[in-house]
């Protein structure tokens, strides 16, 4: 009945347009310009006379019959112009007609109509009651599907839009996927054991935790490890993204949140995973005067009325993950709703072993995955699963495009330098005077980094330009070190310095901003200045709500020479030491303009060992020669096959 009404509705509202755009074509005729007005009507004499409609600023022309415009003869045409200025129209016509030196008896005629009611408004009311109708139908026949449990476009609107995995059927991530992540493993098995029993907890009046927020860097496996819990507890498990929940829309956040633990109440038990709850989870202001975003405020407070609100026989799990948990608002971190905070770092060195065993599994290597997992792990200090997994891909990718049938060890060492320095851009040609500046620059970072005790190995140093606008770049293999000394600190500068104290440069930016900041935490932030003392205060860069600084303008000036003074210290210091062996910086520098790249052993073989003992855990050539050693072995470990001689029709030569 209703869709039956409604589509008499719009078959009406389409007969009027039409019927309202026929008549407007009939009245307005071709549309002209001023200019055209005057030089092709008014001088010819072909204008008979003129309506102005003030209400629309349209001028309509009517001319003599037997006008000659477009070769038409004995018909009065009607032509349309719009005017700017509608209340000066006629002055400007007059004016106009002065220039002609029109007689004032043959002056055009000008009358001023206003359309009556029974004009086009009438066909305006009559679209307006049928515009009127047509909403109040379909108000109607949404009540009325509401009423009837049917669709309505609101509620669906307010509805969770979040992704269900089921658990139950056993397919999908699993803890033995889940490379490295030791301690954060041990932690959540916790919940994977309440879930899979809640009664051995419950008669033992123990309350499980109602949530649990996964922190770390990005890339680090918060999302891949809360989907493990899922398929580990075989229970179904509702993800949503934070930035859904907020809409312009007043209301749908928290309208979200209500449809998202509604559901998971009704699959309990389950786990719900917010990812980047920091998009909703915000701390809400606390300036009174300040403007705050109201709409997000009212998510948060429905987000932990929800958590509150759970019981401990509900059996739902709220798993949260963000890389910003500075932000995070305290009543959300509180016991009893995100009772355990799980930080996931960045993967040690048995561990990205592990997370690269993981990812080498589906490649086709030349060797077996163990014997490039431990190089590679090496090698990548400081990366996280992302930068492994994109590693591998690199590798695949670049031993396809040089059409290898296998992987090797040099797709590997392409694909980390690429992620940490970028590609070579091969197009971007140095002149002879640029190429030596950047081979003293490199060159100088190396010999400092081989000459002092505490810094790290250089594993290779190019002077081919990159992508990333560098002109050159040392590969350097940091330790992985958690407390440095003063002395450690001090020599790290020094290798940054390495570039500049020798042949200084404009483009050693990078190098300048590692030693201030090394400078100023050592002054700030670690206390190893006796005139500034044993104090610590934050890195406003780090700390953006801090807006006034926390020490005066006095103590600031102290800090700043006290900077100053350390890398003035540092820098006689490589200065000295790029003296003391300035054979040995020109040596390397020959060999980089001769190469373009060294690695470790080219070093130790030009410019002799470390002094303080060797510095590598791998050297690329090492690494190389060892991939090709035990290719060898195996080659001589398989037995010769014996001749066919029935196949054999002819002798054939074999190599004595």
């Amino acid at each position: 009945m209703h869709l039956e009404r409604l589509r008499a509705l719009l078959v009406l509202t389409f007969i009027v347009l039409m019927l309202r755009f026929m008549i407007s074509e009939n009245r307005e005729g071709t549309n002209i310009s001023w200019n055209y007005f005057v030089n092709e009507m008014l001088a010819k004499g072909e204008v008979q006379r003129i309506e102005v409609v003030p209400e629309s600023d349209i001028v309509e022309i009517y001319l003599h019959p037997g006008g000659t415009p477009h070769g038409q003869v004995n018909v009065t045409l009607l032509y349309t112009m719009r005017v700017a200025n509608i209340d000066k129209f006629e002055e400007k016509l007059r004016a106009v007609e002065d220039e002609l030196n029109i007689d004032e008896k043959e002056r055009i005629p000008i009358s001023y109509k206003h359309p009556g009611f029974y004009g086009n408004d009438v066909l305006s009311l009559i679209v307006t009651l049928v515009a009127v109708s047509m909403l109040w139908s379909i108000f109607r026949l949404f009540r009325v599907a509401s009423r009837a449990g049917g669709f309505n476009a609101f509620n669906q609107l307010k509805m969770a839009r979040f992704t269900i995995v089921d658990g139950k059927s056993g397919k999908g991530i699993s803890f033995k996927d889940v490379a490295g992540m030791h301690e954060a493993k041990m932690e959540v098995k916790e919940f994977v054991d309440y879930l899979k029993n809640p009664d051995r907890y419950l008669q033992l009046g123990a309350k499980v935790p109602k949530g649990a927020l996964l922190l770390g860097p990005p890339g680090c496996g918060k999302t891949l490890l809360a989907k493990a819990v899922a398929t580990e507890a075989q229970v179904p498990f509702l993800a949503m993204a934070g930035s859904e929940f907020v809409e312009v829309i007043g209301g749908l956040g928290a309208a979200r949140v209500r449809s998202l633990f509604r559901e998971a109440q009704a699959r309990a038990p389950c786990i719900v995973y917010i990812d980047e709850i920091d998009a909703v989870g915000k701390k809400r202001s606390t300036n009174v005067s300040g403007f705050a975003n109201a709409e997000e405020e009212q998510t948060l407070n429905q987000l932990l009325v929800e958590m509150d609100g759970m019981g401990t026989t509900d059996h739902v799990i709220v798993l949260a993950s963000t890389n910003r948990a500075d932000v995070l608002d305290n009543a959300l971190m509180r016991p009893g709703r995100l009772d355990r905070h799980i930080f996931i770092d960045l993967p040690t060195l048995q561990e990205r072993k592990e997370i690269f065993e993981q990812h080498l599994k589906g490649l086709k290597l030349i060797q077996d995955g163990s014997f490039y997992s431990q190089h590679l792990a090496e090698l990548t200090p400081g990366f996280s699963g992302a930068d492994i997994a994109n590693i591998c891909n690199e590798a695949a990718l670049h031993a396809a495009r040089e059409g290898h049938k296998s992987i090797d060890t040099s797709n590997f060492e392409y694909a980390v330098e690429r992620v940490i320095a970028g590609t070579a851009k091969r197009s971007k040609i140095l002149s002879p005077e640029e190429r030596k500046v950047v081979a003293f620059h490199e060159s100088g970072h190396a010999l400092v980094g081989w000459l002092l005790e505490h810094t790290e190995a250089v594993m290779k140093v190019s002077i081919a330009p990159r992508t990333n606008a560098a002109l050159g770049f040392a590969q350097i293999l940091p330790r992985e070190q958690y407390l440095f000394t003063k002395e450690q600190l001090l020599e790290r500068m020094c290798m940054a310095l390495g570039g500049e104290s020798e042949e200084p440069e404009p483009g050693a930016q990078d190098d300048l901003k590692k030693v201030t900041k090394i400078a100023y935490s050592m002054v700030k932030q670690y206390g190893m200045v006796p005139s500034i003392g044993q104090i610590s205060f934050p890195d406003l860069e780090s700390a953006p709500g801090i807006g006034r600084r926390p020490f005066s303008q006095g103590l600031q000036q102290m800090m700043d020479h006290e900077a100053k003074s350390l890398v003035a210290q540092a820098y006689r210091r490589t200065e000295k030491l790029l003296l003391e062996n300035r054979d040995k910086l020109q040596t390397l520098s020959n060999a980089l303009l001769e190469k373009e790249v060294i690695n470790y052993d080219d070093i130790e073989a030009l410019i002799g060992p470390p002094p303080h003992g060797p510095k590598k855990m791998i050297a690329p050539q090492s690494w190389l020669q060892a991939e090709r050693d035990k290719q060898d072995t195996r080659e001589e470990e398989t037995p010769p096959q014996p001749p066919n001689h029935e196949e054999e029709e002819e002798p054939r030569l074999r190599p004595v």
